[in-house]
């Protein structure tokens, strides 16, 4: 059952990572679904809305909770995602590089993790909806579970509460209004524009690069995907191979 908002203080909001200074930068391709606000249609309108930026900044944006949620509760399934590569507005849902078959970090990982998946496989997506909008935080409140599979489209099971399926899911207790974040990280080996985080907690980590440049026992304290944990696995292989 969610809880009640009016035993909640009111949200503040997570100032958006530098992402933006990044983009002024150089140029980007635009992801594919790029909305503005002059005709915003929300994707889970029930869920969640997109509050814009400035004009002119569309990615300074974030999205805020249209109800509330408890912990643990499944906001809603990942799906109806696009094919990427690595981005600054894709996330990342298998080891890239892909693990090497004969290493031991490969040992009981799926075939999906290896070199010996298909070429086509894919490792990178663009989430085609609002959820390109959740910013993150270095103590998030939403977490991306991209472990399994995304679910097929003949699959209605709209709260992805079937195992293995993608899906956000409450990291603690979420008041309505408020801005939805998760820890970049968490789906990011190498990130394509490392950023320095403005999240403001106490528990910030100062610039976020991705998972391969944060140590084990910070990511122990946090939801990490198995692709993730994969990579850190052939990481700390390959070091001790070095020092042999």
């Amino acid at each position: 059952m969610a809880v009640a908002v009016a035993s909640l203080p009111t949200p503040a909001p997570t100032p958006p990572p530098t992402k933006q200074q990044e983009l002024k930068k150089r140029k980007q391709p635009q992801p594919p679904y790029l909305p503005n606000r002059h005709d915003y249609h929300p994707t889970h309108p029930s869920l969640f809305r997109i509050e814009f930026g400035p004009e002119g900044e569309e990615f300074g944006s974030c999205l805020r909770a249209e109800r509330a949620f408890a912990k643990g509760e499944i906001l809603c399934p990942i799906r109806s995602t696009l094919p990427g590569t690595k981005a600054y507005s894709s996330v990342q849902v298998l080891p890239d590089p892909a693990l090497p078959s004969s290493s031991r970090a490969a040992t009981s990982r799926p075939t999906s993790f290896t070199t010996a998946a298909p070429a086509s496989t894919r490792r990178h997506i663009e989430l085609n909806s609002d959820l390109l909008y959740v910013n993150h935080s270095c103590d998030p409140n939403v977490v991306f579970d991209v472990n399994g599979r995304e679910a097929e489209p003949s699959e209605q099971d709209e709260r992805a509460t079937s195992d293995g399926r993608w899906r956000v899911r409450a990291e603690k207790d979420i008041a309505k209004g408020e801005i939805l974040t998760f820890a970049y990280f968490s789906t990011e080996w190498d990130m394509d524009q490392p950023f320095h985080c403005l999240c403001g907690t106490k528990r910030c980590l100062g610039t976020i690069q991705g998972a391969r440049h944060i140590e084990q026992g910070v990511l122990d304290g946090y939801f990490v995907n198995d692709h993730i944990l994969a990579m850190k696995a052939l990481q700390r292989e390959e070091q001790e191979q070095q020092h042999q």
